[in-house]
């Protein structure tokens, strides 16, 4: 029982399907060239199902707002999951040691985790952090 079979009234008559000539021909044995190796015919049906399993992923643009240390997990964890994260560096401008070792701390996960870090603005400290898959032009 095929995919389609359901949908197809009772009292209609099925048309014959038509094949490409290529799929004719591998089917008769009757082809002028052989198909290559590395091609294979899909059937309609299993097309169909490819595309509804594959299904984009959804991805987000996450904000974090670094207080201390405990926040890099999270932009951590957002990285892996392939989100982008807008990392808001502002209550940290008043200790500027502890920025300074966060920021380093953030741009080495981030280059470990094979993603890019770009400031965003002038005035505040606010960093964009990508996933490895998705690239700044600069």
């Amino acid at each position: 029982m095929g995919l389609f079979d359901g949908i197809i009234k009772k009292g209609e008559k099925e048309k014959p399907k038509k094949k490409p000539p290529a799929v004719k021909e591998a089917v008769s044995g009757k082809e002028e060239k052989p198909l290559p190796k590395d091609v294979e015919v899909i059937p309609l049906e299993e097309d169909v199902l490819a595309r509804e399993i594959v299904k984009p992923q959804i991805r987000y643009i996450r904000k974090i707002i670094v207080t201390s240390y405990s926040d890099l997990e999270r932009i951590s964890e957002e990285l892996q999951n392939g989100n982008l994260v807008l990392v808001d560096l502002s209550p940290l401008e008043i200790k500027p040691d502890i920025l300074e070792k966060v920021v380093e701390q953030i741009k080495g996960m981030t280059s470990a985790l094979g993603g890019q870090v770009a400031k965003v603005c002038k005035s505040e400290i606010r960093l964009l952090l990508t996933p490895e898959d998705i690239k700044l032009a600069k």
